[in-house]
């Protein structure tokens, strides 16, 4: 084998390797920024309806 296409191979091989931890660290990040989103927008509503449902007398 030319020590080109072992050069090519070996490079194209990392290259997959690199390109799939990186894109697992993304999913991953992604995953918490969506949940943190998703925390901070359900927040007040979660709020509100406990506070009618706790609150006797509709005390705002």
């Amino acid at each position: 084998m030319d020590k080109k296409t072992l050069y090519f191979w070996l490079l194209f091989v990392a290259a997959i390797i690199i390109s799939g931890v990186i894109i697992s660290i993304f999913v991953k990040a992604l995953k918490v920024v969506l949940m943190v989103i998703l925390t901070l927008a359900l927040a007040p509503v979660i709020f509100f309806i406990l506070k009618r449902l706790l609150m006797p007398g509709g005390q705002r």
